[in-house]
């Protein structure tokens, strides 16, 4: 149960994490779900650490298959971390990857490697070339561009 304690709010991310990667994945969506529903009715739905809750059941969700639900949460997260914290945040940079990366499970190459290219530009330009964030927006990219150009030609 959660409670409204800050010290709670962390308790119950972590342990939903804890389950995420135990693979414990029903356990982890529903500890993100009740942690995000209370974040929601006691903080407000674009407080930066509902969006995290949201992210982190977006990131369950994805990691047992669900991509329709992890999709949803994915687009919503991006809007509501543009709108409150801005395009180039780190957290709306990584809402934007992820984005791409669950465009990318679903098969649409066209879109995951479009969210690559914005995110790997803005990265370049904030955090520079090297940065290891950089390097993995421009391994998702290249990825996203393999997959849409093997598309392309199977079409053929």
């Amino acid at each position: 149960m959660v409670t409204e304690q800050p010290g709670a709010f962390n308790v119950d991310y972590h342990l939903a994490r804890f389950h995420r990667v135990s693979r414990r994945y029903g356990q982890a969506i529903h500890h993100h779900y009740q942690g995000l529903m209370e974040r929601r009715r006691t903080l407000g739905p674009d407080h930066p650490d509902t969006l995290r809750s949201s992210t982190g059941l977006a990131n369950s969700f994805y990691a047992a298959g669900y991509y329709d639900e992890a999709l949803a949460l994915f687009r919503d997260t991006l809007e509501r971390r543009s709108s409150a914290l801005g395009p180039e945040h780190p957290d709306t940079l990584r809402s934007r990857g992820s984005l791409g990366n669950c465009c990318h499970a679903m098969g649409d190459y066209e879109t995951a490697a479009q969210l690559h290219r914005e995110t790997l530009a803005l990265r370049e330009r904030i955090l520079g070339a090297d940065h290891p964030s950089t390097q993995a927006s421009r391994a998702n990219l290249a990825r996203a561009e393999q997959a849409l150009a093997e598309e392309r030609e199977d079409g053929s």
